[in-house]
């Protein structure tokens, strides 16, 4: 993960022109991009498309682009809008099946996996993945962005475009489905998630 000043430094180099610059920001990124896209929209073709498209931008706006100190920050929400606005003008991407998007990513875990330790963390880990497959997707989004991309929750209001309040309450009332779900092994989730609350 880089530093403020790592990203600011890495950013500015690219707005110059610099294609290795362009192809570490890609390499640093590009990855948890996708998945992210999973969150949005089970289209696998319009997360390409977008991805691809985002990148093409990038380098030929390059100049005009304004500074940040956040790369993934700038480009979550750069993604997402792009594929929104997809959404709204392609009929085709109009149709995509919303309903399958957790099945494409595959096993992906809600905690770190040095969690998966013992039986106890394991039986844990299934009861935390029980209770978010019954989240709905916006409340997966906020879950993911806080907890697995670690952005803050004004910062998720800015990516998923919604207010702050909207925001806390997408996280709040997942943390409780969570909780709901892991009741007898409470403990475990209260010491995991106090540094979050």
């Amino acid at each position: 993960m880089l530093s403020r000043s790592q990203n600011i430094d890495l950013w500015n180099t690219f707005r110059q022109g610099d294609r290795a610059a362009f192809q570490r920001i890609y390499e640093l990124h590009a990855r948890e991009l996708v998945s992210y896209g999973y969150r949005i929209t089970s289209n696998v073709q319009l997360i390409e498309d977008s991805l691809h498209d985002l990148f093409i931008d990038l380098w030929q706006s390059r100049e005009n682009l304004s500074e940040t100190d956040s790369i993934k920050f700038y480009l979550f929400r750069s993604l997402r809008n792009k594929i929104q606005r997809s959404q709204q003008q392609d009929v085709f991407y109009k149709a995509a099946d919303v309903a399958q998007m957790h099945h494409l990513e595959g096993n992906e875990e809600l905690i770190e996996t040095q969690w998966i330790n013992t039986e106890g963390q394991q039986q844990l880990l299934r009861q935390l993945d029980a209770g978010y497959q019954q989240l709905s997707p916006r409340q997966q989004q906020a879950i993911d962005l806080r907890f697995r991309h670690h952005f803050s929750n004004e910062e998720i209001a800015r990516i998923m475009g919604i207010n702050y309040q909207s925001a806390c309450k997408f996280i709040y009332s997942a943390l409780k489905v969570l909780r709901e779900n892991v009741r007898i092994l409470g403990l475990y989730l209260v010491l995991f998630l106090r540094d979050f609350l």
